[in-house]
């Protein structure tokens, strides 16, 4: 690494959906850099016009980032100021650029950001919810043991917590939690959507309500603000576990279906086995 001039990566926040939260800096970060990362490489098209001249530009998204560290490392050596640009919004937060930041510090190449808006942010502000004690949660894993033990921590958190999620994923998401927090009937939520563009959207009320009246997919992606539980620990998990449980079989107004994804959402275990032994308790007590 030269002396003189070593190689920079430089972050560059990038505007949610409204052009017009692009930075003048942001701006100069992206057309000043000697290479240009980007999730999307037509991104900073859409962002500065068609007729814009732009450094040369190299594709960097989750399946390949790993394989980009090389030539990241590469042209910091050269000198040359390295810029990387997400889809939208501040890269590392649920997007790709974590590992191109971890290379450039162990290699001892300085690392800049230029802010930019964050969906998380945004929906915290707009959610009416205390900001003073907040908990990142990105994405949630799809299903298994993983998500039911993501969903257990979630109950018992104190701290308000930010979640993103699939437009369409949204109903089933909000079925889960409600599922396994007990005090969901005075959980506050609120669920942004289309976040600073034209038709942005916020809708708030109790987790339990949400859970009921959401039962379509959203457009787009999601961010979703829950308040932190109020609720004392009992202090053993399984007496927790077992309580939403019962609540969960009990529950008159749930199909077996929807129960047995619930249950499983809880447990870890497949769903259609447990629709399964539903159906089999049922038919033994008729």
């Amino acid at each position: 690494m030269s002396a003189e001039a070593p190689g920079k990566l430089v972050l560059v926040g990038t505007p949610l959906g409204n052009r017009g939260d692009l930075s003048p800096r942001a701006r100069e970060a992206i057309v000043g850099a000697d290479v240009l990362f980007c999730e999307d490489t037509r991104s900073p098209l859409r962002l500065l016009g068609e007729g814009a001249t732009l450094p040369p530009r190299i594709s960097c998204f989750v399946a390949n980032e790993g394989e980009r560290v090389a030539l990241l490392l590469e042209n910091l050596e050269r000198g040359k100021v390295v810029a990387y640009v997400s889809e939208a919004g501040l890269p590392v937060w649920s997007d790709p650029g974590l590992r191109l930041v971890q290379a450039a510090v162990e290699a001892g190449y300085p690392v800049d950001v230029v802010p930019g808006p964050t969906a998380a942010a945004v929906a915290l502000c707009l959610s009416g919810l205390p900001a003073d004690d907040v908990r990142f949660l990105g994405f949630l894993p799809r299903g298994g043991p993983e998500r039911a033990e993501r969903l257990e921590s979630i109950a018992r958190e104190r701290g308000t917590v930010l979640l993103y999620e699939a437009g369409n994923r949204v109903p089933a998401l909000l079925r889960d939690l409600a599922a396994a927090l007990p005090d969901a009937e005075s959980r506050r939520v609120a669920i942004g959507r289309e976040l600073t563009k034209q038709h942005q959207e916020v809708l708030r009320g109790s987790l339990a309500e949400l859970a009921q009246t959401v039962d379509e997919a959203l457009r787009g992606e999601v961010t979703l603000v829950l308040a932190g539980t109020h609720v004392e620990a009992t202090g053993d998990p399984a007496q927790e576990a077992a309580r939403a449980l019962w609540q969960l079989v009990c529950d008159p107004g749930l199909k077996p279906r929807e129960k047995a994804k619930q249950i499983a959402a809880l447990t870890g275990l497949e769903a259609r086995a447990i629709y399964e032994q539903l159906g089999a308790l049922r038919r033994g007590g008729e």
